[in-house]
């Protein structure tokens, strides 16, 4: 759900979030395991990314992971983290327009789409680090997915905004699944699609929703606090939050794991 708050001064009056019928969802699938949209302090979770020694992919969300943005009209930070953060726009049908018909509220979410494509190509930057660690994924040959609740047609100018047209193997998009994040659909596709098991996988993700998602298909998460607090992302099941992607406890994971892969490998 990229950028709502670029063009919030449209909106109507927006409603408290309430329980989020998954009704105007198509093609919902009941034959997935349930789970926990929100992980407790009990439970399970990976301790460090070596556990996923010998790594083999890393699936990467985009908005607020790959990307963040300048500029736009601002909403409450506390209503943005609570209602809206890595929702699926049909969600946001329910969440921002309770009492519009279904068609209406998507001819909405569509229009948003399309301004947040205009003005995009302005306000959209990097994640600080991106390229060092696109630079590292490259040079040790791992595979790697874009997954992201965000309509294809953004996804793919993002991806070329930021010249990773060529890194991305694969593209995942939620809506395209048979249920979009929190539910783990969109990350077992990537999986599926790149042939691997998520025992040598993990994902980096910003938001709650994204974290639900990666820690329920079996993978550890990296959290980015580039728009939800520190705290909020671990609570939800991260294995580690950074700032970005200069961080030097991500490093330090990194190059242990990188390592372990190595002797893995020698061992075998």
């Amino acid at each position: 759900m990229p950028a709502l708050h670029l063009f919030t001064h449209f909106l109507p009056n927006i409603h408290p979030l309430h329980a989020t019928p998954f009704s105007c969802r198509k093609n919902l699938s009941t034959n997935l395991p349930t789970f926990s949209l929100r992980m407790s302090s009990s439970s399970p979770r990976h301790a460090s990314l070596a556990s996923v020694a010998p790594l083999e992919a890393i699936l990467f969300d985009i908005d607020g992971t790959l990307v963040g943005f300048n500029g736009g009209e601002p909403i409450s930070e506390e209503f943005f983290i609570k209602n809206l953060s890595g929702m699926h726009n049909e969600e946001l049908c329910h969440v921002l327009f309770p009492d519009w018909d279904i068609e209406r509220s998507r001819k909405f979410l569509e229009d948003k789409e399309a301004m947040f494509r205009r003005l995009a190509a302005e306000q959209l930057k990097p994640v600080t680090g991106l390229d060092k660690l696109c630079k590292w994924v490259d040079d040790n040959g791992f595979k790697r997915a874009a997954v992201t609740n965000a309509p294809r047609e953004n996804a793919e100018m993002m991806i070329s905004l930021l010249g990773l047209g060529e890194f991305f193997e694969l593209l995942i998009v939620g809506s395209e699944c048979e249920r979009a994040k929190p539910f783990p659909d969109p990350y077992l596709e990537a999986l599926q699609k790149l042939g691997l098991s998520s025992e040598h996988a993990f994902v980096f993700e910003d938001s709650v929703s994204g974290i639900n998602a990666g820690v329920a298909a079996g993978m550890p998460v990296v959290g980015l606090a580039t728009r939800n607090p520190e705290s909020l992302l671990s609570e939800a099941g991260a294995t580690m939050v950074i700032k970005d992607y200069t961080d030097s406890k991500l490093w330090a994971a990194l190059e242990d794991l990188a390592k372990k892969t190595g002797e893995v490998e020698v061992t075998a």
